[in-house]
């Protein structure tokens, strides 16, 4: 009975002591948390505290671990979404609380008079002197000027703000002055900046004055490759002295003015219009009036200025700005690199292009003449009278605009340098930087020279097609190679880096919608360098007048994309001829595959059948021969997979079917009749089509190896006599035909339009722009 009872009492203490663990031990997130808001975030155990190498950690930071290395803006929009959450942010704030009506209230709302009223626990904010612009008293105002002096990330961002304000306040509050503006609108520069000329906003604002582009432009600001005067602090400073005067004078209030400024006065006007108040801080309470940032951004400003007022109380009298810029201005008669103006003002670099940040690539614009350039105050006098000695960096030198479709090697090539020089002589990262319209600067080199260097790079243009050699033509897939569209002229454009839909049909003087549907194009995703754009243009179309580099139709041959013809000659390219295949019996296409050295996936692409298909007796595919070896990787590789037994025999009947769907059957059956020579043999270059591109009749042939590679033939081999069999070769294209073969006889069908052998028009030596004109052409 009394071990019974002793087993008892155990148990029990050993059930209570379980149950203290249990307690102690337990993950308070295993505790039921029911969906929907919570009364207070989940508390978590604490974290373990690790043995880390800070010297480590701060080579990844960038920074000590105990400091916040954001930028200041960074820090200020971490404070603003935790202070002024927006409505719905906060699951733990506001999602159990039933949102406060729309309804106006019955009576006015109470005007504040004192910030103490707002923040009792800060009376120090009814001693603030005031700025110049007019104060209303709101929570967002007073919360600001609290964080600016008690919170370590405010004071972090104010300090910097202050010090870097040193740099343009005395040019910005004397333009106020003389515009008759509130000086205190400085303030604005450092909110939207921090007074930093090179600051950019994901929206494309630059500058200290956040200049969008449309902005810039109505206000005189200079946008293009070499010059951007929205990063200019002088002319973006006069260009906002101007904007502030009209948003006041639209709206007559600066509170709405200046989130009018943050938000576009559009915007604002459509707002008003929409809630039938002019109040801004009445705007702010509505939903979906004006924006959240929008209703942060007039008191944040305001208080960056009572800040500025009132330094002392807020600690920051001891900083010492960064020092006033100052400068003296040179006129410079032609394009220079600053790095060149430097040395003659004996002057830092670095220096010049702090004080000149809106030239964007370190030089001068080319092709402008008499352009100021910024100096350091007292360097003019040593840069004037050493001038003279940029002669001879600005005599090397043209200014040379570039056509569109004309690439950026074309343009290296035609003034004698490389690819590297000339993108280093512009500050060129990506070739699509560069767009038709461009200037650039270029080498000065003599017009005879320039001539003979521009037909060099016209010939590269037209011998840049894929797997295309030295004198031959570039092959030209469109839609249909025998449309026409009445009243309207063909031409070709050739894509380089950068082009865009929009800009070639631009360019061309057509529209977007009619290049997409010409060349049966995706509008909408990316042009891509080397696509050739078909285009039907007025007859009186002028490509020099347009800027437009186009391909001369003399050198190209027009196929009719996915079509019989376009594949011979596609595959000719590669050394390769499209045959038809007829099994004899069941087959996989594994092992048919292997008779050509293809792999079965790739001849299931061919014929869009599964690679573990079986054929049928009798079931024809198409496949891929090597005819000759030497003319690409790929068919090397496939001669080295084929079998010795079947190298150089060219079984099975020309391909006259394509596998593709949805292509018209032009007829182009642009083969000829094999002869005992290399297969895949280029005829020469011509300036005109050869008559051989023309369709030919297939005539049952003999057998006999294909061209082998030198290393594989004796010098001593002949060709061996063959019998006659029924299985006939794929004709290989004109286009690709021996320089031995004389043209095959024309089928009776009509010829292609470009069959006609055309003029080779003389050079003009005396043209120095891009070549665009046929007629210029070789």
């Amino acid at each position: 009975m009394r071990d019974a009872s002793s087993r008892a009492a155990v148990g029990a203490s050993l059930v209570v002591w379980l149950g203290l663990c249990a307690a102690v031990h337990a993950d308070p997130l295993d505790s039921p948390i029911h969906a929907g808001p919570q009364p207070a975030p989940p508390v978590r155990p604490g974290e373990p505290v690790l043995p880390q190498e800070m010297d480590g950690r701060r080579a990844i930071r960038g920074c000590s671990a105990d400091e916040r290395c954001a930028r200041p803006g960074d820090l200020l929009r971490e404070f603003e979404v935790e202070a002024f959450p927006p409505p719905g942010a906060s699951p733990w704030l506001d999602e159990r609380t039933p949102p406060p009506g729309r309804l106006e209230p019955g009576s006015p709302r109470p005007i504040v008079k004192r910030p103490s009223e707002l923040r009792p626990d800060a009376p120090w904010l009814d001693q603030l002197e005031l700025p110049d612009l007019p104060v209303r008293w709101s929570q967002t105002l007073v919360d600001y000027l609290v964080f600016y002096k008690d919170d370590p990330r405010g004071r972090s961002i104010m300090q910097s703000w202050l010090v870097a304000q040193g740099r343009y306040r005395d040019m910005i509050v004397a333009h106020l002055r003389q515009a008759h503006l509130p000086e205190d609108l400085l303030y604005v520069s450092m909110i939207e900046s921090g007074y930093d000329p090179g600051d950019t906003s994901p929206a494309g604002a630059l500058g200290i004055w956040q200049f969008m582009p449309e902005g810039g432009r109505i206000y005189g600001l200079r946008e293009d490759r070499w010059v951007d005067e929205r990063r200019d602090p002088l002319r973006s400073t006069i260009a906002q002295m101007d904007y502030f005067a009209d948003l006041h004078q639209r709206f007559a209030d600066w509170n709405i003015a200046l989130a009018a400024f943050n938000m576009g006065y559009g915007a604002m006007l459509r707002s008003i219009a929409r809630y039938n108040t002019n109040d801004y801080y009445r705007l702010c309470e509505y939903e979906n009036a004006i924006p959240w940032e929008t209703c942060l951004y007039t008191p944040k400003v305001l208080a960056a200025a009572i800040v500025g007022h009132n330094r002392a109380r807020y600690g920051f009298d001891k900083l010492t700005p960064t020092p006033a810029e100052a400068w003296e201005e040179v006129v410079i008669p032609t394009s220079a690199s600053l790095a060149a103006i430097a040395r003659i003002a004996g002057a830092a670099e670095a220096d010049l292009r702090r004080l000149n940040p809106q030239l964007r690539h370190g030089r001068t614009p080319p092709g402008e003449a008499s352009y100021l350039v910024r100096v350091p105050r007292g360097a003019r006098a040593e840069a004037q009278r050493r001038l003279v000695e940029l002669e001879s960096d600005w005599k090397s030198y043209d200014a040379y605009v570039i056509a569109h479709g004309e690439r950026f090697e074309d343009v290296a090539t035609t003034f004698g340098v490389t690819v590297a020089q000339l993108r280093k002589l512009n500050d060129v990262t990506r070739d699509a930087e560069i767009e038709g319209g461009t200037v650039l600067v270029v080498p000065r080199i003599s017009d005879e020279q320039r001539a003979r260097n521009r037909l060099k790079a016209r010939a590269n243009l037209h011998a840049s097609g894929v797997d295309q050699k030295d004198g031959e033509l570039l092959i030209v897939p469109v839609p249909d190679k025998t449309a026409s569209v009445a009243g309207k002229r063909r031409v070709f454009y050739r894509a380089v880096a950068g082009d865009t839909l929009r800009s070639v049909a631009r360019a061309l003087a057509v529209t977007g919608a009619e290049l997409a549907q010409w060349n049966a194009i995706d509008p909408d995703s990316n042009l891509q360098a080397r696509m050739v754009l078909l285009a039907w243009v007025a007859p009186g179309f002028d490509a020099d007048r347009h800027h437009v580099n186009l391909l001369d139709e003399a050198q190209l041959t027009v196929v009719t994309r996915g079509s019989p013809e376009h594949l011979d000659l596609a595959e000719a390219r590669t050394g390769r001829v499209r045959t038809e295949y007829t099994a004899q019996g069941k087959e996989k296409l594994a092992e048919v595959a292997k008779k050509f050295g293809m792999g079965s996936h790739d001849l299931a692409r061919i014929n869009r059948i599964s690679y573990d298909t079986v054929l049928a007796k009798g079931q024809t595919i198409i496949v891929y021969q090597v005819a000759d070896p030497g003319r690409s990787k790929r068919a090397d590789d496939q001669w080295k997979k084929t079998p010795r037994a079947r190298r150089g025999k060219l079984a099975g009947t020309r391909a006259a079917r394509t596998t593709s769907s949805n292509v018209p059957d032009d007829g182009g059956d642009a083969g000829a009749e094999a002869d005992d020579g290399d297969a895949g043999a280029e005829k020469p270059a011509a300036a005109k089509k050869p008559a051989a591109e023309k369709p030919v009749a297939e005539k049952p042939v003999t057998e006999k190896p294909a061209a082998r590679p030198a290393s594989e033939k004796p010098a001593s081999e002949k060709p061996a006599s063959e019998k006659p069999v029924t299985e006939k070769h794929a004709a290989r294209p004109a286009a690709e035909k021996p320089a031995a073969e004389k043209p095959a006889k024309p089928s009776p069908r009509s010829a292609p339009r470009d069959a006609e052998p055309r003029a080779t028009p003389a050079v003009d030596p005396s043209h120095t722009g891009p070549v665009t004109d046929p007629a210029q052409l070789p």
